[in-house]
């Protein structure tokens, strides 16, 4: 009998620095081995935000769609000998730069080649970042302008595409960014739900970001309700966006979290979101452990 809820974790983190192959089948043996059920694929390790901020392109997403199918190939057969899903994906962030049209065109060519890998690894879900921005206005009128123009590969490849709930820093203390109300949130994914037709955006509720700017938990997954689709599940001390294991802190709400999953009927996966739990605080001989205990 299969699972009604899986357990996942996302592959930043321990994939790349435990394993030489990381598309081999042995990588996906010692994840399920850890206690997960599903994945996180990090599409993200591909272009980092450093490289996107000064406009380097890199040359992973510059691969033709031919190319993408072959270096996956190997993700894709691992998974299937294992019994490994792929609950989401998360893009490459920012999605766009206001100083460099050129990079932010790039970024679009980057989310279409990001659906064709989920739509190839059956990866239902990919969250793509808002942007934040101190003028609301100008916000919304970019997050809207973006969003609208990979609206047509969410319904090309039926890749749902996530927005998050972010957090900024102001004079050293973290402040609400894009999303970071459950209000603002269903007004997007309402308004791009209804001009693209169909339910092809959704939500990715980060309780880390959400524990940062105060926001209550319980209450932000009930007005959600149907629109949660993935979850990012970290923790932190309130004033540092942390990443670490569940439960390690004083800080977060998790039985706000559990209660709120439970009245929504949620059955997602449980994702984790602890990369840098394990890479900043513990030695690779501890991997095992430290994700045997997230799971």
């Amino acid at each position: 009998m299969s699972k009604e809820i899986l357990v996942s974790m996302q592959t930043s983190g321990w994939l790349n620095p435990m394993f030489t192959d990381a598309r081999s089948k042995e990588a996906f043996e010692f994840i399920k081995k850890c206690g997960f059920d599903a994945l996180d694929y990090n599409l993200d390790t591909k272009l980092v935000a450093s490289q996107i901020n000064k406009s380097e392109k890199g040359s992973f997403y510059t691969k033709s769609f031919e190319e993408l199918e072959e270096y996956y190939a190997p993700v894709k057969a691992a998974a299937e000998e294992t019994g490994i899903v792929f609950g989401q994906a998360h893009a490459p962030y920012p999605l766009f730069r206001r100083t460099d049209a050129d990079m932010s065109e790039y970024l679009i060519e980057v989310i279409e080649k990001c659906c064709f890998i989920c739509n190839y690894l059956s990866i239902p879900a990919l969250v793509l970042h808002p942007c934040t921005y101190v003028d609301k206005d100008s916000e919304r009128e970019t997050n809207l302008a973006m969003y609208r123009r990979v609206m047509p590969f969410g319904k090309k490849y039926g890749v749902k595409l996530c927005l998050e709930n972010l957090w900024t820093m102001y004079a050293g203390r973290p402040m609400m960014g894009a999303c970071a109300t459950a209000e603002e949130a269903v007004w997007y994914i309402d308004k791009l739900n209804e001009e693209a037709g169909e339910e092809v955006f959704g939500f990715c509720f980060d309780i880390g970001h959400a524990t940062l700017v105060d926001a209550p938990i319980r209450e932000y997954i009930n007005t959600l309700g149907h629109r949660l689709t993935v979850l990012h599940l970290h923790d932190n001390d309130g004033l540092h966006d942390q990443h670490f294991a569940p439960m390690t802190q004083r800080k977060t709400d998790w039985t706000g979290l559990i209660d709120g999953l439970r009245d929504i009927g949620y059955r997602g996966t449980i994702n984790f979101e602890t990369a840098a739990a394990i890479m900043s605080n513990y030695p690779r001989e501890l991997f095992p452990d430290m994700l045997e205990y997230i799971a």
